[in-house]
């Protein structure tokens, strides 16, 4: 018995003894692997029915195969070791030449028949339909011998897509193709297929496959239809395939990088299996093949970088190794060892380079013009990484002018890719310098993309300026700089502070600390802020600087230089005062500007910014406290200065006046407060200035100072008026300009003063009352002071309400409260008669008063007593003042300018509001607002979105008013087309066509809620069918749509049915019959039943919408 018996004999003996052992404890008699069947005699001694044996015995057979796997492998081992021994012994002359050949093959098959027996189960029966199937897999089913470890749930697809044992997954791997290589090879590439979305089968024999041919009947039997693949889909099992699939690929180069990447085998076919998926027409393979290749390329990347390192280290070991050598200190056993490592290194790194210029050849190259977007982004981002990561070998002008030329591809997410590529490489040193001839070429493209529609691209592009700018000076030109500047006001947050950046590098440079320098850097922003042109948008200016920016904070300096003279020039001290308010507002409030859109990300720090903001408020009361006064008197003259000036008081931290001098300064800013409101009658400037002593009253501190000079003031205002008041409403001719213009200026301190404060003056009404009847009466035209007496006057009764409330509600005081309102609404009333426009604000007090006074459910019985409806009058006064003003206007606008023509529209877009609020607080019922919603469609783009707000909350609010609501306007739409028709409506004029599309309209605002909607449509369709088939006057007989004249017998309004038919598809099926039996029961009921003719094929039309799901 020679070696190779004694060990077969050992290892059957061996197994043979286990397999026995788990036989006998799962049912298993005798001594070979024979499970117990069924007839066997000892069979029911068990005690066991045959239908548990029978689901019993595949798991005994799992168990059984387990227990074999063991001996199987051994004896395999065993075989092969003996032939390798007599395929590679040269000694061994047993066999020849061509003999070895042959078992050189063997030892293959064995190899795998090894891996197929150790995974391979038992055949089972194939009765009933195995459980879990449903039917063969897309792409061809799991063919006959595939073993486990390449099927979907396990093996590396299964690793990749759970993301849970992927390393050890790819270390068992590696262990198999040290073993197994053909076999691994094999289990690796069919994880690639499955990666596709692809659930064929590669063959076992991949010894010179043909893989163009393999992908190509893959692709023949791979269903597409769905479009979803792995590295796309989302669900839950796959939203992390995509980073895990790059993981894993990044894995297993990293574990093959020591030889298995260098053997030839393993690299050569997953490339040619790759190229090949990356040049097939279904989307899934080229797509997916292109991201593993390319991610292949980037780990290859990552170990040349490491090859070159070890090259670097050997060199350096040489050196030392040879300076030893001279000095004999060292035999050249070291150095020869030295010199194959480096051999060796160079090798392999010439083979990493071999393999990356051929996937680039043959992938990126052909790829990155893919038409699918994702696999361009891919293609780019990656080659960004090669740049980044190896330079030395990529930061070729042959390489980066493919992201040169997709910079002008179509899809935002390509274009951002190359720029996010471009942007690390400008930032180092080592990279910067070799891109010169790359910025010269495509510059002007890249300074375009700052005006890139895609706000992500455009804020990259500004980054990568930056950058340019930072390594080439002197490159980008004047003309190359004012896209860029100009993005400073662009309504984006990010892209204006991206500009910004641009902006501090450029113009704004930080140098040392010195005053002359900040005085510098103040200039220069007040120099770019003129030169811009864009001076109403300081804000938006200030906000992008704000927070890079130091010197927008720098108070003390903008002070300086507004109180040193011959610092700036006139206009630039407004311009830096305009900065200098707005940089207060933003420091302290952290409001940003109206317009702009800024996107915070993560959770907001609100006490930390809270607090920040109550530090600045604290830094810039210390500066302005002592100097705004000086401010406000120097720049006295100047409107617009002390508008601005004015607003600064609001931002201090009132606390500070406690300081030492606090008490002064107060004082002085008082006074200054008093001098403004004697220079200026200005709207804004009153309003502003009133509204900082209200603000001071609100602090015990201050309120001390601050109350007193506030009663001083509202004496003085309430002498002057009085006095103006009196000899303008007692004088009966016209008056002359003076008095007039000190009354409005008086008129304009105590509306002021009301706005934000309650001046506790009871005479005031007496006052104000006979100045309003002096001009309705007659005596006077001065519909200014008009405007402002009523607004004084509405203000008044809201203070008195206060008060009244707050008191309890005493009698007099409500027998008082309700004279004066009606008299208040008297004269409102007046008003809108005598005067049809210019009166925009009177209009809008009456609606505020009557808003008020409209409901007081929450207070007590004598609060009741106040509540006031609306009579029918008033109403329809104040809709016609509406229709007016509105939708009757016609004035030619070609002579105004686009300033005027926007103040226009804004009156008429108030008026409507203020008429829509009065509907939606009950002031007036829902069928008033019907006669605005008639102008739905005509008027759609200048007040569509308040009307379509009008319609949504009256819905909210009650659905079946709403729907009476719509009906109602459908109903006064139409009889105004019969009368600009002359009596009679065409369906096919393009005037009935508006119609229609406004039904359209109203029919989808009344929402997809069929249970709630049921009642709404009902009164719609039930209204409808009434109104059209009203009887009319007969005698008007116009030509009908369809050329025949019209019978006598048709109802006049028949074809308003064509109208409510729009509303059909939103009734249920037995609404439809519910609907359909009314019509028939209306129509019987007629003394002229409907024919075929042609007038009646608006109810033919009609009655068959309601019949489609009905019959």
């Amino acid at each position: 018995m020679n070696e190779f018996e004694f060990e077969i004999l050992v290892e059957l003996d061996r197994d043979a003894w286990a397999t026995r052992r788990v036989a006998n404890s799962q049912g298993v008699r005798g001594n070979g692997f024979r499970p117990i069947r069924p007839n066997d005699a000892s069979y029911g001694d068990q005690g066991r029915s045959s239908s548990k044996l029978r689901r019993a015995e595949p798991i005994r057979r799992k168990q059984l195969c387990q227990s074999n796997k063991g001996m199987v492998t051994g004896l395999v081992k065993i075989v092969e070791r003996h032939l390798l021994n007599v395929v590679v012994n040269p000694m061994d002359d047993r066999f020849p030449l061509s003999e070895k050949a042959k078992l050189s093959n063997a030892i293959v098959e064995i190899s795998q028949m090894k891996t197929k027996a150790c995974f391979a189960l038992p055949p089972q029966s194939r009765r009933g339909r195995p459980r879990g199937g449903v039917g063969r897999p897309r792409g061809g089913g799991r063919k006959a011998g595939t073993f486990p470890g390449d099927t979907e749930e396990r093996g590396l697809f299964g690793a990749v897509r759970n993301g849970r044992t992927l390393e050890a997954t790819f270390d068992e791997w590696v262990s198999s193709y040290e073993t197994y290589p053909d076999a691994a090879i094999h289990s690796l590439l069919q994880f690639f297929i499955y990666s596709c979305g692809c659930k064929g089968t590669l063959e076992r024999n991949l010894y010179n496959a043909d893989f163009p041919k393999i992908v190509r009947q893959l692709t023949e039997g791979f269903d597409e239809e769905s479009g979803d693949y792995p590295i796309v889909m989302t669900g839950q099992h796959y939203k992390k395939f995509r980073q895990n699939f790059s993981d894993g690929i990044h894995l297993l180069v990293n574990k093959c990088k020591a030889s298995i990447i260098h053997d030839g085998q393993m690299m050569d076919k997953l490339v040619q299996l790759l190229i090949a998926l990356t040049d097939s027409q279904a989307r899934a393979f080229r797509h997916t093949a292109t991201f593993a290749a390319l991610k292949l390329s980037s780990a290859l990347v990552d170990v040349a970088v490491e090859l070159n390192e070890q090259q670097e280290k050997i060199k350096k070991l040489i050196e030392a190794e040879k300076s030893k050598m001279k000095q004999q200190k060292s035999t050249g056993e070291k150095m020869d060892e030295l010199m194959r490592m480096k051999g060796d290194i160079e090798e392999k790194s010439e083979e990493i380079k071999q393999i990356l210029s051929y996937i680039f050849k043959s992938v990126f190259v052909h790829r990155y013009r893919d038409v699918v977007p994702d696999i361009r982004s891919v293609c780019i981002s990656e080659l960004g990484v090669w740049i980044l990561v190896y330079p030395h070998y990529f930061l070729e002008d042959s390489y980066l002018k493919y992201i040169g030329w997709s910079l002008h591809d179509k899809v935002p997410d390509v274009r951002h890719k190359c720029i996010s590529a471009l942007v690390p490489l400008y930032t180092r040193p080592d990279t910067a310098g070799k891109l010169e001839l790359f910025t010269h070429k495509f510059k002007e493209r890249l300074v375009s993309m700052v005006m890139d529609k895609d706000n992500d691209v455009a804020i990259q592009s500004c980054h990568l300026m930056t950058n340019i700018y930072r390594v080439f000076p002197t490159l980008l030109t004047v003309k190359d700089c004012i896209p860029i500047y100009e993005q400073v006001y662009a309504n984006h947050g990010g892209l204006a502070r991206a500009a910004a950046e641009f902006l501090n590098c450029k113009v704004f440079q930080q140098g040392d600390d010195s005053i002359e320098n900040q005085y510098k850097l103040i200039k220069d922003l007040v120099t770019f802020f003129q030169e811009g042109e864009v001076h109403d948008h300081a804000a938006y200016l200030v906000d992008a600087l704000i927070e890079s920016n130091r010197m927008m904070k720098e108070w003390q300096i903008m002070v300086d230089l507004l109180l040193l003279d011959d610092q700036l020039e006139e206009s630039s001290e407004g311009h830096l005062i305009e900065i200098m308010v707005c940089a207060a507002r933003q420091a302290t409030s952290g409001e940003f500007p109206v317009g702009r859109l800024v996107v915070k990300r993560g959770a907001p720090a609100v006490v930390k910014e809270l607090r920040l903001l109550k530090e600045e408020k604290k830094r810039l009361s210390a500066v302005f406290i002592p100097v705004i006064a000086q401010l406000l008197h120097k720049f006295m003259a100047d409107r617009e200065k002390v508008a601005n000036l004015m607003t600064i008081p609001s931002f201090f931290a009132l606390d500070a006046y406690t300081s030492a001098n606090g008490e002064k300064h107060l004082k002085e800013l008082l006074e200054a407060i008093r001098t403004v409101m004697e220079r200026h009658a200005d709207d804004e400037i009153m309003s502003t200035a009133t509204e900082v002593l209200a603000l001071l009253g609100t602090n015990t501190l201050t309120a001390q100072i601050s109350e007193p000079f506030s009663i001083a003031l509202i004496d003085t205002v309430m002498l002057q008026l009085r006095t103006a008041a009196t000899s303008f409403a007692g004088d009966a001719t016209q008056g002359d300009e003076e008095d007039e213009a000190q009354l409005l200026s008086a008129f304009r301190k105590i509306a002021a003063l009301l706005t934000n404060m309650d001046v506790r003056r009871p005479e005031l009404w007496d006052i104000v009352l006979p100045v309003v009847t002096a001009i309705t009466d007659g005596k006077h035209a001065a519909t200014e002071i008009l405007e402002l007496s009523m607004n004084v006057l509405s203000l008044c009764l809201e203070y008195d309400l206060h008060r009244t409330i707050e008191e309890g509600g005493k009698a007099d005081a409500i027998k008082k409260l309700k004279k004066r309102r009606d008299q208040f609404i008297v004269v409102g009333e007046t008003v809108m008669q005598t005067m049809a426009s210019g009166v925009e604000t009177t209009f809008k007090c009456i609606v505020d008063v009557l808003v008020t006074f409209s409901s007081f459910d929450d207070h007590s019985d004598s609060i009741r007593q106040l509540t006031y409806s609306v009579s029918k009058d008033l109403a329809s006064k104040l809709r016609r003042f509406v229709d007016d003003n509105v939708f009757g206007s016609h004035e030619d606008t070609s002579s105004l300018d686009q300033t005027s023509e926007i103040e226009m529209m804004h009156r008429k877009r108030s008026l409507l509001a203020q008429y829509c609020k009065l509907a939606l607080h009950g002031v007036i019922p829902y069928l008033e607002a019907a006669h605005m919603l008639r102008h739905y469609v005509k008027f759609y783009s200048d007040f569509g979105d308040i009307l379509k707000l009008l319609i949504l909350k009256t819905r909210d609010t009650d659905r079946m008013a709403n729907a009476r609501m719509l009906s109602a306007a459908l109903k006064l739409a139409y009889e105004d087309v019969k009368a600009e028709t002359g009596g009679y409506v065409d369906p096919d004029g393009d005037v009935f066509s508006d119609l229609r599309d406004m039904a359209k309209r109203f029919a989808q605002s009344i929402g997809h809620d069929y249970e709630k909607s049921r009642d709404p449509l009902a009164v719609i369709h039930r209204d409808g069918i009434m109104f059209a088939l009203e009887e009319g006057d007969p005698t008007i007989a116009p030509s009908s749509r369809r050329g025949a004249k019209r019978s006598s017998t048709a109802p006049p309004n028949l074809s308003y049915l064509e109208v409510i038919y729009e509303f059909s598809h939103k009734l249920i099926r037995q609404d439809k019959q519910a609907v359909y039996n009314y019509l028939e029961k209306k129509v019987s009921t007629m003394d002229v039943p409907p024919t075929a003719e042609n007038q009646w094929q608006s109810y033919i039309l009609y009655k068959n919408s309601l019949t489609v799901l009905s019959n």
